[in-house]
């Protein structure tokens, strides 16, 4: 017959190895590459437009995009039917300016092919469409009618340029991620071009946008489970995150068509990174 000690240990065992299970659960969520550490990476959204209005044109120009197969950049899709999602890189840092350049050149090529307009701009700036992107799993739709229609509107209205910087393992990323936090409004003050009212929409979407404090990695996978982002890290809506790329991602820059801007904005943030890293 087993004593109290070692059904106790028993126990405290399984409760242990539950636990780790659940943290490397998480973290597996995560494509940390030491190879790719302080790479940077850019998402750039911007509204599509046809005869200078906004219209839900990315279901109808996002196929043929991808049919071109474009060298220097990467498409997607957004919620809004209205908005064109960009992604460039990895990059090394001394690689972003002449990266930039060469798809900028190869977006105006887009452009006058399918005949339609980037327009990068914080907020649609007028009344904007509603429609949301057709996307093969049918989330968005799922998503659109369950969201209150100010909510809707909100995550219609608003775009921005996303800043990666990669990370080598999770222990560093939490420590650098830790530190930016209090570089937060000095960030969104020099990302913003509309005096607040991107950040104020954005803000409507969720009250979860400034970045937590975590102790360790237990602390964060906590964090996760409360807020409801363990099964999809993407569901954390703070203005600075670890995202699922294994990067750093500043979340709180608008969206413009002056690449030298976004190129002060990405080295802002590799600088910071690098600092603490």
């Amino acid at each position: 017959m087993e004593n109290l000690l070692s059904i106790d240990y028993k126990s405290n065992f399984k409760e242990k190895q539950h636990k780790e299970e659940v943290v490397q659960t998480f973290l597996d969520k995560f494509n940390f590459d030491p190879k790719k550490s302080l790479y940077v990476g850019i998402e750039r959204e911007s509204f599509t437009s046809r005869e200078g209005k906004i219209i839900p044109l990315v279901p109808e120009i996002l196929p043929l995009i991808k049919l071109t197969q474009p060298k220097f950049q990467d498409f997607g899709y957004e919620l809004s039917a209205c908005q064109l999602e960009m992604r460039y890189g990895p990059y090394h840092i001394s690689d972003v300016l002449n990266g930039f350049s060469l798809a900028d050149r190869e977006l105006k090529n887009l452009e006058e092919k399918f005949n339609f307009s980037c327009y990068f701009a914080d907020t649609a700036g007028q009344e904007i469409s509603l429609d949301v992107y057709p996307d093969p799993t049918g989330r968005y739709a799922k998503m659109a009618s369950s969201l209150d229609p100010k909510v809707l509107h909100a995550a219609c209205y608003v775009a921005g340029t996303h800043v990666h910087v990669g990370m080598p393992n999770a222990e560093d990323a939490l420590r650098v991620y830790n530190k930016l936090s209090k570089h937060l409004q000095g960030l969104i003050e020099v990302g913003d071009n509309s005096q607040g009212e991107r950040i104020s929409y954005y803000k409507l979407m969720s009250n979860k946008t400034n970045p937590q404090l975590h102790e360790n990695i237990m602390a964060w996978v906590n964090h996760s489970l409360d807020e409801k982002y363990y099964e999809d890290p993407r569901k954390n809506w703070a203005l600075i995150r670890i995202s699922i790329h294994g990067t750093i991602e500043f979340r709180m820059f608008g969206s413009t068509p002056d690449t030298l801007k976004i190129y002060n904005w990405v080295n802002m943030c590799y600088d910071l990174c690098k600092m603490y890293l």
